[in-house]
Protein backbone atom coordinates (compact mmCIF):
# COMPACT_ATOMS: atom_id res chain seq x y z
CA UNK A 1 0.00 0.00 0.00
CA UNK A 2 1.10 3.56 -0.77
CA UNK A 3 3.31 5.21 2.22
CA UNK A 4 0.58 7.10 4.81
CA UNK A 5 0.64 10.54 4.67
CA UNK A 6 1.85 12.77 7.52
CA UNK A 7 -0.65 15.58 9.20
CA UNK A 8 1.23 18.64 8.09
CA UNK A 9 0.21 21.19 4.86
CA UNK A 10 1.78 19.26 2.06
CA UNK A 11 -0.41 16.42 3.15
CA UNK A 12 -3.68 17.73 0.87
CA UNK A 13 -3.63 16.00 -2.26
CA UNK A 14 -2.28 18.00 -5.16
CA UNK A 15 -1.41 14.94 -7.46
CA UNK A 16 -3.54 13.26 -10.25
CA UNK A 17 -3.16 9.82 -8.47
CA UNK A 18 -4.52 11.27 -4.84
CA UNK A 19 -1.10 11.18 -3.33
CA UNK A 20 0.42 13.69 -1.19
CA UNK A 21 3.55 15.27 -2.48
CA UNK A 22 5.43 13.18 0.35
CA UNK A 23 3.71 9.85 -0.50
CA UNK A 24 5.17 6.83 -2.38
CA UNK A 25 3.46 4.32 -4.19
CA UNK A 26 2.94 0.77 -2.92
CA UNK A 27 6.03 -1.53 -3.56
CA UNK A 28 5.18 -4.97 -4.01
CA UNK A 29 8.25 -7.46 -4.49
CA UNK A 30 7.99 -11.12 -5.86
CA UNK A 31 11.52 -12.98 -5.28
CA UNK A 32 12.36 -16.29 -6.59
CA UNK A 33 10.53 -16.11 -9.83
CA UNK A 34 13.18 -17.21 -12.60
CA UNK A 35 14.08 -20.55 -11.41
CA UNK A 36 17.59 -21.00 -13.53
CA UNK A 37 18.59 -18.30 -12.32
CA UNK A 38 21.20 -17.77 -8.52
CA UNK A 39 18.45 -15.40 -7.40
CA UNK A 40 15.82 -12.85 -8.52
CA UNK A 41 13.05 -10.41 -7.63
CA UNK A 42 10.09 -9.20 -9.21
CA UNK A 43 8.86 -5.64 -8.11
CA UNK A 44 6.17 -3.15 -8.77
CA UNK A 45 6.10 0.45 -7.58
CA UNK A 46 2.95 1.67 -8.74
CA UNK A 47 2.14 0.46 -12.43
CA UNK A 48 5.79 0.51 -13.10
CA UNK A 49 7.00 -3.12 -13.39
CA UNK A 50 10.85 -4.19 -13.15
CA UNK A 51 11.80 -8.21 -13.02
CA UNK A 52 15.81 -8.58 -12.17
CA UNK A 53 17.73 -12.13 -12.50
CA UNK A 54 21.19 -12.42 -10.91
CA UNK A 55 23.32 -15.20 -12.51
CA UNK A 56 26.47 -16.12 -10.80
CA UNK A 57 29.22 -16.04 -9.60
CA UNK A 58 30.77 -18.20 -13.08
CA UNK A 59 33.83 -17.97 -14.92
CA UNK A 60 33.76 -14.38 -17.35
CA UNK A 61 33.30 -14.85 -20.67
CA UNK A 62 36.81 -13.34 -21.39
CA UNK A 63 39.31 -15.32 -19.01
CA UNK A 64 41.46 -11.78 -20.06
CA UNK A 65 38.93 -9.82 -17.55
CA UNK A 66 39.76 -11.86 -14.55
CA UNK A 67 41.40 -10.27 -12.12
CA UNK A 68 43.09 -12.03 -8.83
CA UNK A 69 41.61 -9.64 -6.74
CA UNK A 70 38.34 -9.02 -7.32
CA UNK A 71 35.41 -10.44 -9.39
CA UNK A 72 33.17 -8.88 -12.09
CA UNK A 73 29.79 -7.53 -12.28
CA UNK A 74 28.19 -7.01 -15.68
CA UNK A 75 24.86 -5.13 -15.53
CA UNK A 76 22.19 -5.44 -18.56
CA UNK A 77 19.01 -3.27 -18.01
CA UNK A 78 16.71 -3.90 -21.29
CA UNK A 79 13.11 -2.67 -21.73
CA UNK A 80 10.27 -5.02 -22.66
CA UNK A 81 9.22 -3.66 -26.40
CA UNK A 82 5.84 -2.76 -24.71
CA UNK A 83 7.61 -0.93 -21.74
CA UNK A 84 6.98 2.57 -22.76
CA UNK A 85 3.08 1.88 -24.39
CA UNK A 86 1.35 1.02 -27.25
CA UNK A 87 1.73 4.06 -28.75
CA UNK A 88 5.83 3.87 -29.29
CA UNK A 89 5.56 0.41 -30.59
CA UNK A 90 2.64 1.85 -33.23
CA UNK A 91 5.26 4.58 -34.08
CA UNK A 92 7.16 1.44 -35.41
CA UNK A 93 10.99 2.64 -33.92
CA UNK A 94 12.50 0.30 -34.66
CA UNK A 95 15.13 0.88 -31.93
CA UNK A 96 13.11 -0.96 -29.44
CA UNK A 97 14.13 -4.38 -31.30
CA UNK A 98 17.52 -3.05 -31.96
CA UNK A 99 20.21 -5.56 -29.65
CA UNK A 100 22.08 -2.12 -29.68
CA UNK A 101 20.98 -0.57 -25.81
CA UNK A 102 18.29 2.81 -26.47
CA UNK A 103 19.21 5.90 -24.11
CA UNK A 104 16.62 4.62 -21.00
CA UNK A 105 18.35 1.24 -21.34
CA UNK A 106 21.85 3.16 -20.98
CA UNK A 107 20.17 5.54 -18.40
CA UNK A 108 19.04 2.64 -16.04
CA UNK A 109 22.03 0.69 -16.57
CA UNK A 110 24.60 3.53 -15.48
CA UNK A 111 22.14 4.52 -12.62
CA UNK A 112 22.59 0.92 -11.22
CA UNK A 113 25.96 0.38 -11.88
CA UNK A 114 26.71 3.35 -9.87
CA UNK A 115 24.19 2.29 -6.77
CA UNK A 116 25.59 -1.35 -6.56
CA UNK A 117 29.51 -0.64 -7.16
CA UNK A 118 30.00 0.78 -3.61
CA UNK A 119 27.74 -1.97 -2.10
CA UNK A 120 28.52 -5.73 -3.91
CA UNK A 121 32.17 -6.72 -2.44
CA UNK A 122 33.24 -8.42 -5.68
CA UNK A 123 36.84 -9.43 -3.48
CA UNK A 124 34.52 -12.17 -2.22
CA UNK A 125 34.00 -13.72 -5.85
CA UNK A 126 37.80 -13.06 -7.51
CA UNK A 127 38.05 -14.72 -10.86
CA UNK A 128 34.73 -14.89 -11.46
CA UNK A 129 31.89 -13.01 -12.75
CA UNK A 130 28.07 -11.57 -11.22
CA UNK A 131 25.49 -11.33 -14.27
CA UNK A 132 22.40 -9.01 -13.67
CA UNK A 133 19.92 -8.94 -15.95
CA UNK A 134 17.16 -6.34 -15.34
CA UNK A 135 14.01 -6.18 -17.45
CA UNK A 136 11.07 -2.81 -17.43
CA UNK A 137 8.50 -4.25 -18.00
CA UNK A 138 6.28 -1.05 -17.44
CA UNK A 139 8.01 1.69 -17.42
CA UNK A 140 5.36 4.13 -14.96
CA UNK A 141 8.05 6.01 -13.23
CA UNK A 142 10.42 5.99 -11.38
CA UNK A 143 12.40 3.29 -13.26
CA UNK A 144 15.58 3.89 -11.99
CA UNK A 145 14.62 3.46 -8.36
CA UNK A 146 12.88 0.07 -9.61
CA UNK A 147 15.94 -1.20 -11.23
CA UNK A 148 17.87 -0.62 -7.90
CA UNK A 149 15.41 -2.11 -5.92
CA UNK A 150 14.76 -5.74 -8.14
CA UNK A 151 18.91 -5.93 -8.07
CA UNK A 152 19.52 -5.14 -4.71
CA UNK A 153 16.72 -7.92 -3.86
CA UNK A 154 17.82 -10.54 -6.47
CA UNK A 155 21.65 -10.30 -5.18
CA UNK A 156 20.41 -11.16 -2.37
CA UNK A 157 18.73 -13.96 -2.85
CA UNK A 158 21.57 -14.82 -5.45
CA UNK A 159 23.92 -15.37 -1.86
CA UNK A 160 26.34 -12.29 -3.70
CA UNK A 161 28.08 -10.96 -0.67
CA UNK A 162 27.10 -7.40 -0.52
CA UNK A 163 27.85 -4.90 2.27
CA UNK A 164 23.76 -3.73 2.55
CA UNK A 165 20.44 -3.86 0.96
CA UNK A 166 21.04 -0.84 -1.59
CA UNK A 167 17.24 1.12 -1.42
CA UNK A 168 16.64 4.00 -4.02
CA UNK A 169 13.76 6.44 -4.61
CA UNK A 170 13.53 9.56 -6.37
CA UNK A 171 11.78 12.99 -6.43
CA UNK A 172 10.34 15.69 -9.12
CA UNK A 173 9.75 19.03 -9.14
CA UNK A 174 6.84 19.69 -10.89
CA UNK A 175 5.79 23.56 -11.70
CA UNK A 176 3.12 24.71 -9.78
CA UNK A 177 2.73 21.51 -7.93
CA UNK A 178 6.01 21.05 -5.40
CA UNK A 179 8.91 18.57 -5.30
CA UNK A 180 6.92 15.07 -5.37
CA UNK A 181 8.36 11.79 -3.92
CA UNK A 182 8.58 8.87 -6.35
CA UNK A 183 6.79 10.23 -9.18
CA UNK A 184 5.39 8.79 -12.24
CA UNK A 185 6.02 8.80 -15.95
CA UNK A 186 3.63 11.96 -16.16
CA UNK A 187 5.26 13.79 -13.28
CA UNK A 188 8.90 13.58 -14.64
CA UNK A 189 7.79 15.03 -18.28
CA UNK A 190 6.20 17.68 -16.68
CA UNK A 191 9.27 18.52 -14.14
CA UNK A 192 12.12 20.86 -14.55
CA UNK A 193 13.75 18.89 -11.99
CA UNK A 194 15.10 15.36 -10.70
CA UNK A 195 16.66 14.05 -7.90
CA UNK A 196 17.84 10.05 -7.30
CA UNK A 197 19.32 8.76 -4.01
CA UNK A 198 20.55 5.19 -3.71
CA UNK A 199 21.34 4.45 -0.14
CA UNK A 200 22.35 1.77 2.51
CA UNK A 201 19.91 2.25 5.07
CA UNK A 202 21.05 0.06 8.01
CA UNK A 203 25.12 0.79 7.30
CA UNK A 204 24.58 4.36 6.49
CA UNK A 205 25.95 6.50 3.30
CA UNK A 206 24.64 7.25 0.13
CA UNK A 207 26.10 4.67 -2.78
CA UNK A 208 24.92 7.55 -5.73
CA UNK A 209 23.03 11.17 -5.92
CA UNK A 210 22.32 12.38 -9.22
CA UNK A 211 20.67 16.04 -9.56
CA UNK A 212 19.37 17.51 -12.98
CA UNK A 213 18.32 20.80 -13.39
CA UNK A 214 18.96 23.67 -11.36
CA UNK A 215 18.49 23.90 -7.15
CA UNK A 216 19.50 25.82 -4.45
CA UNK A 217 21.61 24.46 -2.12
CA UNK A 218 18.63 24.08 0.56
CA UNK A 219 16.34 23.04 -2.00
CA UNK A 220 18.65 20.36 -2.60
CA UNK A 221 19.28 19.64 0.79
CA UNK A 222 15.53 18.90 1.40
CA UNK A 223 14.91 17.11 -1.83
CA UNK A 224 17.93 14.63 -0.91
CA UNK A 225 16.18 14.54 2.65
CA UNK A 226 12.98 13.67 0.98
CA UNK A 227 14.32 10.73 -1.52
CA UNK A 228 16.63 9.50 1.56
CA UNK A 229 13.04 8.90 3.11
CA UNK A 230 11.55 7.27 0.43
CA UNK A 231 14.42 4.91 0.57
CA UNK A 232 13.80 3.78 4.29
CA UNK A 233 10.45 3.28 3.27
CA UNK A 234 11.40 0.90 0.20
CA UNK A 235 14.18 -0.75 2.53
CA UNK A 236 11.60 -2.01 5.22
CA UNK A 237 9.37 -3.65 2.17
CA UNK A 238 12.54 -5.41 0.38
CA UNK A 239 14.22 -6.43 3.77
CA UNK A 240 10.44 -8.16 5.22
CA UNK A 241 10.15 -10.06 1.83
CA UNK A 242 13.85 -10.88 2.21
CA UNK A 243 12.84 -12.42 5.90
CA UNK A 244 9.74 -14.20 5.00
CA UNK A 245 11.86 -15.78 1.59
CA UNK A 246 14.57 -16.64 4.02
CA UNK A 247 11.84 -18.34 6.60
CA UNK A 248 10.08 -20.36 3.87
CA UNK A 249 13.07 -22.07 2.49
CA UNK A 250 14.31 -22.76 6.06
CA UNK A 251 11.00 -24.57 6.70
CA UNK A 252 11.07 -26.48 3.96
CA UNK A 253 14.25 -27.54 4.14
Amino acid sequence: RPSPPTATASSMPHRADGRTLEQTRALVVALDVVRASAGSAYVELGDTKVSCAVYGPRHPARAADASVARGLVDVDVRFAPFALGEDILASGDKSLTSSAPTAAESRCADALRRALAPVILTETFAKTQVDIYVTVIDARGSEDAACVLAASAALARAGVECRDVTSACSCARVPNVGVVLDPTQDEVAQSDGLVFVAQMCKVGGYTTTEVSGRWDADATAAALDAASAGCQRFDATIRDALRAASEGRAASA
